[in-house]
């Protein structure tokens, strides 16, 4: 894979020899040119001379009029000048013409800038037939060499810019062609820096070394922060586990020993009651010590329900939690805050509700995944209904084929910063954290419009082997 500066240099070095070789053709044609223009002049001044010699015994306008023809014929780096005895001029050089095109323009300028240099001539006599002598004078001139070199410097000039133009375009290319993926290192970055490493694993092979180099460090980093990710999450699943387990154990304690001592308890005091038939002040005691172990028994049962909602788990078994099972679940979760919010009893009134849609093809669902959608709920009413000061809490569960969508809103007065609550305990906090552990999606929306607080998660069923449903 090359490098950026060689690959750039290695095309402009290919620019470059082109230009050298149109060069030096230009220069080989020019080559040509130049000896057929000056062969040509020399015998234009060989015919010049030729006719000089043979001009005395003609007439004056003869004479004239064959020096004239042979000037306009073009004479190269010369001009005749023919005068009387009076000075008066026979004939002279053509004045030179009104600049038009740039190479007249560039010819006047160079012209002008070296007008004072001196002008070498030749002159002679030349006797007519009636004895007057004629002054013929040759000039110097140096026009045509003028613009032959301003023709050379032009085509030279025209080879340069040809050969910039093309390493500029070359550079562009290879620049453009080079630096393309930078777009997508671009979108790889902010992918990892919002925690997407998708677009990390969609680059492709760069075109320069420098940057495939950039590309295998941005995979290495997205390789690292995936496994970082990984252990972290298998650490809150250890975790939620841990809880789960330290709920479990709780329950069992106090389904085996209170239990056991409740019921024990119960007897005790029904054959109590038998004995105090007769003894009405006592065995009202006795039947108040009855009902008090009653109500100990529901509150520990509902307490029981509370640390597991799903049961005691099978030994060896891993159990799945139908959709129907996890509805009733809920529906019992919501009637129980309704019940304490009914607005009896100084009470405030708040308005629970529960919408729950479970599509045909939902499978049951793995034991953690039900139980998390169950903590996620009880959590969020239970904030909605300390905290929110809301009088309505809608919880919407949705269960298709792939995912649980889950979402609790209410209308109470919301969060002035989501960001800080996130990280004051273990409420809203946690629930993140249970959502992400399962590799779900989660979303808080506190806007203020409408008011009150929205929190959303989705939590995919392709994590773990899924059931068809039965």
């Amino acid at each position: 894979m090359p490098e950026l500066s060689r690959l750039v240099m290695r095309r402009a070095a290919r620019v470059g020899l082109v230009a050298v070789l149109l060069a030096l053709l230009v220069g080989l044609l020019r080559i040509d040119e130049a000896i057929e223009e000056e062969v040509d002049a020399a015998m234009q001044l060989a015919e010049m001379s030729a006719r000089l010699a043979r001009l005395e015994p003609l007439d004056d306008a003869g004479v004239l009029s064959a020096l004239r023809a042979q000037q306009q014929g073009g004479l190269r780096h010369l001009t005749l000048t023919i005068r009387d005895e009076s000075g008066r001029a026979l004939l002279a050089p053509d004045p030179p013409a009104v600049p038009e095109g740039l190479l007249d323009l560039l010819a006047d300028l160079h012209r002008r800038w070296s007008e004072d240099e001196p002008v070498r001539s030749v002159s002679w006599t030349l006797p007519r037939p009636d004895g007057r002598l004629w002054m013929l004078t040759l000039q110097a001139s140096p026009e045509g060499e003028r613009r032959e070199a301003l023709a050379d410097i032009g085509g030279v000039f025209l080879v340069l810019l040809g050969c910039i133009a093309g390493l500029l375009l070359v550079m562009r290319r290879n620049v453009r062609r080079s630096l393309a993926p930078l777009d997508d290192l671009l979108a790889a970055i902010d992918g990892i820096e919002h925690g997407r490493l998708a677009p990390v694993r969609a680059l492709t092979a760069m075109p320069t070394r420098e940057l495939d180099q950039i590309a295998a460090a941005l995979r290495q980093l997205a390789g690292a922060l995936d496994e970082a990710e990984s252990r972290r999450r298998l650490l809150s699943q250890k975790m939620q586990t841990l809880q789960e387990d330290e709920r479990a154990r709780l329950a069992r304690e106090l389904h085996d020993e209170f239990g056991q001592h409740l019921t024990a308890l119960r007897f005790d005091a029904a054959w109590l009651a038998r004995q105090l038939a007769d003894q009405p002040r006592l065995l009202e005691v006795v039947q108040g010590i009855s009902r008090h172990c009653g109500e100990v028994q529901r509150d520990i049962r509902d307490l029981l329900v509370q640390l597991r909602p799903l049961g005691p788990v099978m030994e060896g078994h891993e159990e799945r939690v139908a959709p129907q099972r996890l509805q009733e679940l809920l529906e019992a979760l919501v009637r129980g805050w309704q019940v304490l919010h009914d607005g009896r009893e100084g009470r405030p009134a708040r308005d629970f509700r529960l919408a729950l849609h479970i599509d045909a093809s939902a499978p049951a669902l793995p034991r953690e995944l039900a139980l998390a959608v169950y903590r996620l709920s009880q959590e969020a009413l239970t904030n909605a209904a300390r905290h929110a000061q809301a009088t309505r809490v809608a919880l919407a569960v949705d269960i298709d084929a792939q995912a649980v969508c889950w979402s609790v809103e209410d209308d109470g007065v919301g969060l002035g910063d989501p960001a800080a609550a996130m990280q004051r305990g273990n409420g809203l906090g946690g629930m993140q954290e249970r959502v992400w552990a399962l590799g779900g999606q989660w979303r808080l929306a506190s806007d203020g419009s409408p008011p009150g607080l929205r929190l959303q998660a989705r939590l995919p069923l392709s994590r773990a082997d899924v059931d068809p449903p039965s």
